[in-house]
This record gives C-alpha cells, structure tokens and sequence, in this order.
C-alpha cells in the first residue's frame, strides 16, 4: 500500500470484521468501512473527472460504478493482500470469508477510511490512485454489456430484456445462478455467477453474441 500508519490502531480497526469483534470483544471495521466508502466515492469522481475531460457525467458515472463495484474492490483488496490479513470470528473463518467478495469489499473501503484518518485527503487519494492504477485504461474499451442489451432491445422490440432466475444451487455461501437474457420474449443467452449481477452481466454478454449486436 505504501502507507506507513501513524496511529497503527487505526489500521487493526479496519481489518476487524465484526464477526471477530463479537466474538473476541473490542472495536469491529463498520464504522471506518462507512467512511471509507464516501472517501473512494470522491476521490474516483476525481480522479475520472481528471482522466476523462472530454466524457459526459452519464459516461463518468459508468465509469466509476465500474471502480467501485463490489467485485473490483474486492479484487483491489487481495492485491493488498488485505484477504490474508483480515481478523475474523471462527463461524466466519468457517465459511470461507476470506473468499467472499462483499467482505473483502467492506475491508478495502475500511482501509481507505483508517488512512484518510491517519493521513488525510491526500494520503488517501494516493491510495486510491495506486489502487487503480492500470484499470482507467481498459475504461473506455470496456461497455457494460446489460447497457448495450437494453438499447437493442428497445430499438428492436420496444421493450427491455428481461433477467430469469432459471437455476439456483449450491450452499448458503456459495451459491452459483443461471440467468437467461429474454429479448422480446426469446430467450438470447444463458449466464451463470456467483452473484445475479455476475450471472446477468454473463447473460447480456452471451445474448449480445448471439444477436451479433456490436
């Protein structure tokens, strides 16, 4: 992370999940998590906003939903190693929460929030500079594929795809889905994820392909 923490306290707060909090007593990461996730918010507008003088705030607003969507947070988090250093309770550990994208999420944002405490503003739109660093590059290359199934399908059918649930399964914690894209009342592609938004993402890239929509 190149930060060096000036309270270090600071930084076992924002890596105690609340399972281990309850469990072992002492502070848990909620609090920080909160403001951290309103520190990532202003410094990725920012950071886009400098990035992308020629985009529309509707573009932008992609963008950073993009940056700062659960998976890609966590994905920032076990660059950091943040997965191996989270304090958990037992009954976590148990269900591989070191694996789970929503908790790593949480921590990562609990980070932010600890440095922007410790360091301020400054300290903490580095961190989020260093955090993406590489990944506004792919921005403008990359479309949310359920956006592009929407304007086809309004264009064409005069309606919006519609997401079904055709499978569920696999243990509370781990639970895959299977989403079908259903344009103008045809089914256009199948996804499956670890999440409905994955599998959906999954299905509106499928249904794309076989559409040929470009």
């Amino acid at each position: 992370m190149n930060y060096e923490f000036q309270s270090p306290e600071l930084l076992t707060v924002a890596l105690t999940h609340t399972s281990f909090a309850y469990e072992n007593g002492g502070e848990h990461n909620e609090r920080l998590e909160f403001l951290g996730d309103a520190v990532l918010q202003l410094c990725a507008t920012e950071i886009l906003y400098g990035a992308f003088p020629a985009d529309r705030e509707g573009v932008l607003h992609d963008y950073r939903t993009r940056l700062v969507s659960t998976e890609h947070l966590a994905a920032l988090a076990r660059k950091w190693s943040l997965d191996q250093k989270v304090r958990l309770g037992k009954g976590e550990e148990a269900t591989d929460g070191r694996n789970k994208d929503r908790l790593l999420a949480g921590v990562f944002e609990a980070v932010l929030g600890a440095i922007y405490l410790d360091g301020g503003l400054e300290a903490a739109h580095a961190a989020v500079v260093q955090g993406l660093d590489g990944d506004l590059q792919g921005l403008p290359a990359v479309a949310d594929p359920r956006k592009t199934l929407h304007e086809w399908c309004q264009r064409e059918h005069g309606a919006p795809p519609e997401y079904v649930v055709i499978d569920e399964a696999g243990p509370p914690h781990k639970r895959i889905f299977r989403i079908s894209a259903v344009c103008g009342g045809e089914p256009a592609g199948d996804g499956v994820g670890p999440s409905k938004k994955t599998a959906t993402i999954a299905a509106a890239t499928n249904a794309l392909a076989t559409l040929k929509v470009t």
